[in-house]
């Protein structure tokens, strides 16, 4: 992924996370718009071409969003149509991992759904006959839809459900199963972002709790998961990490860090 969607898929996830509490028609919203921007080599171009000025952009898309997505949604689109992609498809396809990350937020289970798409993903790479059906570019859309219901025959979860749908449509991989583990990754990815893990010299009361969440909320534009660990090593202070990005205010660093300087 080049610099420029890098940054700018990073600055969409913020922006969704801005949405608050989303739901499974910010995802279904999300991977609507992906489906016709991948249709449509020219709208495609049109959104992410630099030079082309704002107020045209966000005419554009109000005109072929607006009468059927929500406002937020079409919100969230208009703001991704001013960044910078480094291809055309990459608004696309950042699209549908929003879709994905929004999916994420909006269950309640994010280990069923993981195990759901997981086993689906299994069962189809080990049938060639499926997997095929499922790839190919000479089946139509509605044939995979139907076959994606016979597989998960009303037993998977309703974002399971959306998720495989989505995957028939999904130009991210060649084949079904791949486009699934991305799904996964990406919610895994969610997962890890939504938790922080805090250690602490000593036990947090429930005040401190509510000040250290609400900061954190702050931080981060969503409600982050606290784990807090005990550690009688820190001497006092916090050590908190978020998706490998450390938060790190204990008085043992800034002592070691003095010391450095010191020499």
């Amino acid at each position: 992924m080049a610099s420029s969607t890098r940054q700018s898929r990073l600055l969409a996830e913020q922006e969704l996370s801005k949405l608050g509490n989303v739901g499974l028609l910010t995802t279904s919203e999300l991977f609507a718009a992906t489906n016709a921007l991948l249709s449509s080599p020219q709208l495609r171009s049109a959104l992410s071409d630099p030079s082309a000025q704002a107020a045209g952009k966000s005419k554009l898309v109000e005109a072929v969003f607006g009468p059927k997505l929500s406002k937020e949604t079409v919100g969230l689109l208009g703001k991704m149509a001013q960044m910078r992609w480094s291809a055309t498809r990459d608004l696309a396809l950042t699209a549908e991992a929003l879709g994905v990350r929004a999916a994420a937020a909006a269950s309640k289970d994010i280990d069923t759904v993981q195990a759901e798409l997981f086993a689906v993903g299994q069962l189809v790479s080990s049938d060639p006959q499926l997997e095929l059906a499922l790839s190919s570019t000479r089946a139509s859309v509605e044939a995979k839809m139907v076959l994606v219901a016979k597989l998960l025959n009303n037993k998977a979860t309703e974002t399971t459900g959306i998720l495989a749908g989505q995957a028939v449509h999904s130009r991210t991989f060649k084949r079904f199963a791949e486009v699934l583990e991305q799904y996964g990754m990406w919610i895994a990815e969610f997962a890890g972002e939504s938790v922080a893990n805090v250690r602490a010299s000593k036990e947090l009361s429930e005040e401190q709790l509510s000040r250290l969440s609400a900061a954190l909320t702050k931080v981060f534009g969503r409600e982050l998961q606290l784990n807090v660990e005990v550690d009688q090593e820190i001497i006092g202070g916090l050590h908190i990490t978020v998706n490998g990005e450390v938060l790190d205010a204990t008085v043992l660093t800034k002592l070691q860090n003095a010391r450095l300087q010191l020499g």
